[in-house]
């Protein structure tokens, strides 16, 4: 029986419906089997692979599923493109940077790092296969069309050949059956298989009486053997324990899906076999009948929006500018002042995306061939970009006063990454280049850059560096901020919480009580807090006091033998250490007062 190949080559073969197997398909599934099993063992379990030090493990994985899919992709003929090599890069960096624990943050920012890096990793693995495969859907690069390319690697390709693995199998069952029917053993094969079994038998019979010899005249081979029956035994002993104990075969089970998923991306990117389809001829012909806009239609529109945006910055300038100059606006705090341009920023930046999106589609006339539009885009850019330097100025001004914190460090890799785009969009108007790609690769830069660097450390060495200049001042008593609270018959809910557990008060007595203690030690601040949540503290429990749709959260804690009060962005207040008990006890005894 001939197997049915695909046309492989240079280039990846085209999209087909039926499932189509070689020899090579069903050896890759069995390395797949076993490469899902090795995720839930690295990644989640680490049972069996315990010898191995745990921030490793991604590395390891990700170095198995790379060998694997690099090897399925030579084995089918096809030359991965070579943008797939940077995909491969970021990927290979992106495990790296987890053999330090995690990226380099603290707190709830950690938390959400640490999120944003798991998808990200898994991202790229996905989307690298479809790029080592040549299955991007414009030219087998990033492009434009990016989020259909996502979808294809993420869901389309894995679910919709999610049984091409078992299928795999089957087939070759079938493949091995139908052979042996057809192709008889002859005498001489048959002569030759038993020659060599019986060399084998022999072999064993003469080492029952040569092995205790050898064992008898050397010190050294009676060691090696004696040692090397111990770890096989401890081997197989650990090996049966941990199948027949129950949690190994529960291993196994789950480690199936998980391999049918990765054997149904790389296998319908290799082998171009998909049931939902986002292929290039679709979107072509979606984007062509989305192209309604006449010209005369965009550029009254967007020249209206333009001058929009040109007479707020008018009418903002003390407030917008202020930064340049060192100002603060009047009637704002520093938190305020930078916390609400940067929310403004974002807001201006979506819609003006969306904006430049949504026209450059639905224009009859294509972008290179539209003068006018070309001027559109470049002038909403460049007023974004004035945006993002005012932003960037007040962030700036913010730091010099409070110092750095990982969130301020965050949000301004993202200033600069939007500055960059927009700076990308207002060249693109002047000179064609893929414009998207190269969003999508700075993008990815600066995000492996913040998961590799030790940015908390960088940013304790900043401040410390700037105290002992003094050049991170503190507030004086003259410049004291009082607890930000709402009145008594305001407070909806509060709630006294420590890591091990949150308590509800309900009366209004026990409500009144929490607050007159917290405003009792709301004076007298001996600092400005210049954090989301207390520094180098011990005993950490906090008070939320919901009002409406607001949440005022207080922190109280221990440390260096003091009690201390912190509202983030506000003050940093003396505590009492009776109160402080009073509090903690209260989480204790379930919100029971004894005060």
């Amino acid at each position: 029986m001939e197997e049915k190949t695909l046309p492989v080559g240079a280039g990846s073969p085209p999209y087909s419906r039926a499932p189509i197997f070689q020899k090579k398909d069903v050896w890759f599934a069995l390395g797949f089997l076993l490469l899902g099993w090795m995720y839930l063992e690295l990644t989640l379990f680490r049972e069996v692979t315990a010898w191995l030090p745990t921030n490793s493990t991604y590395l390891v994985f990700g170095t198995l599923y790379a060998a694997v899919v690099l090897g399925y992709v030579y084995v089918a003929g096809i030359r991965p493109p070579r943008e797939s090599w940077f995909w491969l890069a970021l990927l290979a960096v992106q495990c790296l940077a987890l053999i330090t624990g995690g990226p380099y943050y603290s707190g709830e920012v950690r938390f959400l790092m640490g999120l944003a890096q798991w998808f990200m990793l898994h991202f790229t693995a996905s989307y690298w296969a479809l790029s080592a495969c040549g299955r991007l859907l414009k030219d087998k690069r990033t492009s434009n069309w990016l989020m259909f390319d996502a979808l294809n690697a993420a869901f389309v390709l894995p679910w919709g050949n999610f049984l091409r693995l078992p299928a795999a199998l089957w087939w070759g069952v079938r493949q091995a059956i139908s052979r042996r029917k057809m192709q008889r053993i002859s005498t001489a094969q048959r002569l030759r298989i038993l020659s060599v079994m019986g060399g084998v038998l022999l072999a064993l019979v003469c080492l029952c009486f040569v092995l205790p010899l050898l064992i008898q005249a050397d010190a050294g081979f009676a060691a090696l053997a004696g040692n090397l029956g111990e770890w096989m035994t401890s081997w197989s002993r650990r090996l049966s324990d941990w199948l027949f104990s129950g949690i190994g075969f529960v291993h196994v089970v789950l480690s199936v899906p998980v391999a049918f998923y990765l054997y149904g991306l790389v296998y319908g990117s290799v082998r171009g076999r998909r049931n939902c389809v986002h292929d290039k001829r679709v979107v072509c012909e979606t984007q062509q009948s989305v192209r309604l806009l006449p010209r005369a239609t965009l550029g009254t529109a967007l020249g209206i929006l333009g001058l929009v945006y040109v007479l707020f910055i008018a009418l903002q300038t003390n407030y917008l500018f202020g930064a340049f100059f060192g100002r603060l606006a009047e009637g704002f705090s520093y938190a305020e002042y930078a916390r609400r341009g940067f929310f403004e920023l974002c807001q201006v930046a979506a819609i003006n995306i969306g904006i430049l999106l949504a026209a450059n589609l639905t224009s009859r006339i294509p972008m290179e061939q539209n003068r006018m539009l070309r001027i559109c885009n470049g002038a909403l850019s460049v007023l974004t970009l004035f945006l993002i330097a005012t932003a960037a100025s007040k962030m700036g001004l913010y730091i010099r006063v409070y110092g750095l914190t990982a969130k301020r460090v965050l949000v301004s890799v993202f200033l600069l990454w939007m500055a960059i785009s927009f700076v990308l969009i207002v060249v693109r108007q002047f000179r064609p280049f893929r414009l998207v790609p190269w969003m999508v690769y700075t993008g990815a830069v600066l995000f492996c850059a913040l998961c590799v660097f030790p940015v908390d450390k960088g940013i304790d060495a900043y401040n410390q560096a700037r105290v002992e200049a003094g050049t991170l001042p503190m507030y004086t008593q003259q410049e004291q901020t009082l607890l930000e609270l709402p009145e008594n018959w305001e407070v909806n809910e509060l709630t006294v919480c420590s890591t091990a557990q949150a308590v509800a008060m309900g009366d209004e007595q026990d409500i009144s009580a929490v607050l007159d203690l917290l405003r009792q030690n709301g004076y007298g601040a001996v600092a400005e807090s210049i954090g989301d949540q207390p520094s180098g503290a011990e005993d950490v429990l906090w008070v939320d006091v919901q009002c409406g749709q607001d949440t005022f959260r207080v922190y109280a804690y221990r440390r260096q033998g003091a009690c201390w009060l912190e509202q983030p962005y506000n003050g940093i207040y003396p505590l009492a250490q009776e109160d402080f008990e009073w509090l903690w006890s209260l989480v204790e005894n379930e919100g029971r007062m004894d005060k």
